[in-house]
């Protein structure tokens, strides 16, 4: 229980420091993780069966461990078969998709014998090794992937070119999410 409070702080710290997906990559979508909860689950189940909850009939202890079990089944069950993300429906309306917050590397090649299309599931973050490298067969040529490097949150800005430059203006403005800025060629 130390482990699994110690880390779930940690995580904490590293979701306001770098951002969700470093915790997510770092410690809540690892599989020593996923080992603890599953370590756990089994000595609440150890201790309903140790303590003879049931013949005992301690009630308040028993419903207490079951519902923490129950809590890690429906964690589990989203876990691996549950999907995460926004669906935006307007009052009176009705809306049939959502917007995944599943990250996918998606790219297309072209060859003689046809168009071939790819989506990988990835997770890359600000924290982590962010490496990808897989190979596909695209007709009979194999075509290997790799990701070479990773920008968490770019940022656009601009720089002076007095020679090939366009002129620009940057408009500043409030919006939902603080300050937005737009630039206009």
């Amino acid at each position: 229980m130390i482990l699994i409070a110690g880390s779930i702080g940690t995580a904490t710290f590293i979701e306001n420091d770098f951002g969700t997906s470093s915790a997510q990559a770092m410690v809540f979508k690892t599989k020593w993780f996923e080992l603890l909860l599953l370590l756990f689950g089994i000595s609440l189940v150890v201790n309903i069966i140790r303590f003879r909850m049931i013949p005992q009939r301690k009630w308040g202890v028993l419903t207490f461990h079951s519902a923490i079990l129950l809590i890690l089944a429906g964690a589990g069950v989203t876990r691996y078969w549950g999907f995460e993300g926004m669906m935006h429906i307007r009052e009176g309306s009705a809306s049939n998709y959502f917007l995944s917050s599943e990250t996918y590397l998606q790219f297309k090649a072209q060859t003689e014998r046809g168009t071939f299309s790819f989506e990988e599931p990835v997770l890359f973050s600000s924290r982590g090794s962010n490496h990808f490298r897989e190979a596909y067969r695209l007709g009979s040529k194999e075509v290997t992937v790799e990701v070479t490097g990773f920008l968490p949150n770019p940022k656009e800005v601009m720089a002076e070119d007095a020679v090939a430059g366009n002129p620009v203006v940057k408009i500043v403005m409030g919006g939902m999410n603080g300050r937005e800025e737009y630039h206009i060629s």
